[in-house]
């Protein structure tokens, strides 16, 4: 269709109407350099005498080309056609340092979707991007492209990439999942590079396959889906009779004693792994409990739950009572007593001491055959111990002995770093760092953080390489050092770091470089970790960790794999 047709067509002029006029009109759009918005406010319509083509008069009068032609349009609809009919070139920035000229012969297509469809088959682009252009009137910033109209020959347009949403589905670690002789990856992820993880790797279990505990110490988590026990004969043949019924007739189950015997049994389940349960355990073994006793439901109460949660709180806390009346040692409950509280203190929901996340033997009992006074003596005795050679052993077995009373000065009393090293020096080795996070959660620190890494690594690479802008920039280097055939060590260390980077956190508020003689100058840290180097420039010569002003874990730099490099 020629350009006369497709003007008449789209604004509806009579046929009648010259092509001489129509013609004048877009002659002067070409000097007006397609300035739209101007050309509507402030053309001025020729008058007859003014156009003609060779000496050819018109012969069309004002009047009858504004009412016949209909003016705005016919303008609108000359600009399109002679945007879409001129050559452009557009700047087009594709990455920080990646910009690009672009022809467009045909002109500037008419959507967006055309023109980034063009911009991403002329430079073999993959992905899943947006379109931003450079607006003149706001200082050259970028803004969100919604349509063409605001794109002209020679501007800058910017490519922006689209993220797209994955979701890591995190799930509660189970002592049962981590594999204790050998701790392989799962074997249905994708491995990086044809590599595969694995937290089975030389130099990453470097801890003993048993921790030993006392007999006073729990040894198991709380349960991902709590298990409901097996109450007594005669309270369990009620109950499934109740069952029956309630399936049959919809009958709730409602016998104030037999609940009293419930909530007993539901107390001595929950302290098997907690003495303090959150409101969160509470519902847990509340929905566990209707589940497998539906007619155990609360009338009245839209989900049956409220009652069981309320009662199986204040259970607990006349179980507490209980146990604190026998006079027997339970030190968890025992720290909360009025008189072992300060008097500021003195109130019975004021700076309670309980476990936090994960915290299972919060404050254990001290073991069977042993008091202050003999667990005492084999804290000075390891005050020894750690001075000599190829003892390893013995110190474990006498830390492990002396969990509670060590256990017992950090809830009570807080000590410093400084104080805790001074009488647990043998606690700031990096065997009885992670047996200490074992004692206390039950959980292998290093195989199972290695083995959630592996695991969650290809997921997170793929969320790493869909960032964009300055994020996106700086994790390039550290993805395409991932890339490459690296040990399992280096990897594990390129995902943490980029993983920094991802966070938009500072690599200067968790590292700091320094020199041999300046690392015990370094006491103004809170928080830190201290690498040191021998010379300037020189790699590092050890790492140390910075608590408190503290230098601990000193020498972990000699005991690390030769691929790990600090950047």
């Amino acid at each position: 269709m020629s350009l006369e047709s497709q003007v008449r067509a789209v604004c509806g002029v009579n046929p009648d109407c010259s092509w001489g006029v129509l013609c004048a009109v877009r002659e002067l759009l070409l000097l007006q350099r397609f300035e739209t918005e101007q050309i509507v406010l402030n053309f001025e319509f020729p008058t007859t005498q003014d156009i003609s083509f060779g000496n050819t008069y018109t012969g069309i009068n004002e009047r009858f080309v504004l009412e016949t032609c209909g003016f705005v349009r016919l303008i609108k609809a000359l600009v399109k056609a002679t945007r879409m009919s001129l050559p452009a070139q557009l700047r087009v920035i594709i990455e920080q340092h990646d910009v690009r000229k672009l022809t467009l012969t045909s002109g500037i297509p008419d959507s967006v979707e055309e023109l980034l469809s063009v911009i991403m088959e002329r430079f073999q682009l993959q992905g899943n991007f947006g379109l931003m252009y450079q607006d003149k009137d706001f200082g050259k910033d970028f803004f969100t492209m919604t349509t063409t109209a605001d794109v002209k020959d020679k501007d800058t347009v910017k490519l922006v990439q689209i993220e797209p949403t994955v979701i890591l589905n995190l799930t509660t670690v189970d002592e049962s999942e981590v594999d204790i002789s050998s701790v392989q990856s799962d074997q249905s992820i994708t491995p990086v590079s044809g590599d595969h993880y694995s937290a089975d790797d030389s130099g990453s279990c470097s801890s003993r396959d048993t921790v030993l505990l006392p007999a006073t110490c729990r040894s198991e988590p709380w349960p991902a889906k709590f298990k409901i026990p097996k109450f007594s004969h005669d309270v369990e043949m009620i109950l499934q009779e109740a069952n029956t019924a309630y399936h049959a007739q919809g009958t709730l189950f409602q016998n104030p004693s037999v609940k009293s015997d419930i909530n007993q049994a539901l107390a001595d389940a929950i302290f098997y792994y907690t003495a303090y349960p959150t409101s969160l355990q509470i519902l847990q073994v509340v929905e566990a409990l209707l589940e497998k006793f539906p007619c155990l439901k609360e009338p009245g109460s839209f989900s049956g739950l409220y009652g069981w949660q309320q009662s199986l709180k204040y259970k607990m806390h006349n179980y507490r009572a209980k146990l604190r009346s026998r006079k027997l040692s339970f030190p968890e409950i025992d720290v909360n007593a009025l008189k072992r509280k300060r008097a500021s203190d003195r109130a019975s929901a004021k700076n309670v001491k309980k476990p936090k996340r994960a915290e299972v033997n919060y404050l254990p009992a001290h073991p069977v055959g042993e008091s202050g006074e003999s667990l005492e003596k084999l804290r000075l005795d390891l005050l020894s111990e750690v001075k000599k050679k190829n003892n390893e052993k013995l110190i474990a077995e006498k830390m492990s002995k002396t969990f509670s009373s060590r256990r017992l000065e950090v809830v009570s009393s807080s000590p410093a770093v400084q104080d805790v090293k001074e009488r647990w020096p043998a606690l700031f080795s990096e065997a009885q760092i992670k047996d200490e996070f074992r004692r206390i959660t039950t959980i292998r620190l290093e195989e199972t953080f290695m083995s959630k890494l592996d695991g969650y690594t290809p997921r997170l690479l793929e969320l790493m390489r869909a960032k964009g802008g300055v994020a996106g920039t700086k994790l390039r280097p550290i993805l395409d050092a991932i890339n490459q055939s690296l040990g399992i060590e280096r990897k594990r260390d390129m995902v943490i770091q980029s993983l920094i980077e991802y966070l938009g956190e500072s690599r200067e508020e968790l590292f700091h470089d320094c020199q041999e003689h300046d690392r015990e100058g370094q006491a103004q840290h809170i928080m830190k970790i201290l690498v040191v180097h021998g010379a300037p420039e020189e790699d590092p010569s050890d790492v140390a960790i910075v608590i408190e002003g503290y230098q601990a874990g000193q020498g972990v730099f000699s005991q690390m794999p030769d691929d790990v490099i600090y950047q």
